[in-house]
């Protein structure tokens, strides 16, 4: 399913190109030889590691927009394969930052919506998920960017109603995760992820006191103790605990 809306993003970003040179610096950052490589390859076979000194390098304040659409797909790409274009996953998106509404079309707003939501479906499946750090508080990180206007395209709360719905051990583990170790633990204002922001965390520690959403992880932790679900001991101990705390 995420393949469709990947294509999808390649024919309706296809019209973009963009002006030489590209906004990344060729001084310290890019070779001028690989800025002209990426500049003028096929985008859907642009290497994850080429496109990472891209997106980490050196710019100016906002690249144009023709730019960041036309290498778009290919971030999607890479980032549905947790082939993330940045030394850091929750910094792949940063070159959409800052974000103006009335540069994008709804045709597209709708379709990074769509990726969004699916890639964090897919994400709630997998424990853990197949990158450094694992942990889907990085991708909500990578979502929400920092003080940047990103939730029109990638709404958190959105993706946390798709998380209310999820009955996966994964997605229970996840939740155990954000609960007991997404945030400072002298203070939950704050993320213990360095790249999380106040915004996000604030949003986080609000829907982790809402009564349905304590109700359904309650519900789901429940069944998964009462049935052989293939929990090992440390996992089944930690849910436990969990259990205890949303029923205060």
């Amino acid at each position: 399913m995420i393949q469709k809306i990947i294509e999808k993003g390649y024919e309706i970003f296809n019209g973009y190109y963009p002006e030489r040179p590209l906004d990344i610096c060729t001084h310290c950052c890019m070779l001028p030889g690989d800025e002209a490589v990426l500049a003028t390859m096929d985008v859907r076979n642009i290497p994850e590691q080429l496109l990472a000194a891209y997106n980490d390098g050196a710019r100016s304040e906002k690249t144009a927009i023709n730019e960041i659409k036309h290498f778009l797909p290919r971030y999607l790409e890479l980032i549905s394969l947790f082939r993330f274009p940045s030394h850091s996953t929750e910094l792949s998106l940063t070159r959409l930052m800052p974000y103006e509404q009335s540069q994008w079309t709804e045709e597209e707003k709708n379709l990074i919506r769509e990726f969004s939501q699916m890639y964090f479906k897919d994400c709630l499946d997998i424990y853990p998920l197949p990158f450094y750090s694992g942990s889907i508080t990085s991708i909500l990180i990578m979502f929400s960017g920092k003080n940047s206007g990103l939730e029109e395209l990638f709404p958190i709360s959105t993706l946390l109603k798709i998380w209310e719905t999820t009955h996966t051990v994964a997605s229970i583990l996840h939740f155990r995760d954000l609960y007991f170790y997404g945030f400072d633990q002298y203070d939950r204002v704050r993320m213990s992820n360095p790249f999380g922001n106040y915004a996000l965390a604030s949003l986080l520690n609000d829907w982790l006191e809402k009564e349905n959403v304590r109700q359904h992880f309650q519900g789901v932790i429940e069944h998964l103790i009462m049935n052989d679900t293939g929990l090992d001991e440390s996992d089944a101990g930690d849910l436990s605990l969990l259990y205890e705390q949303l029923i205060r």
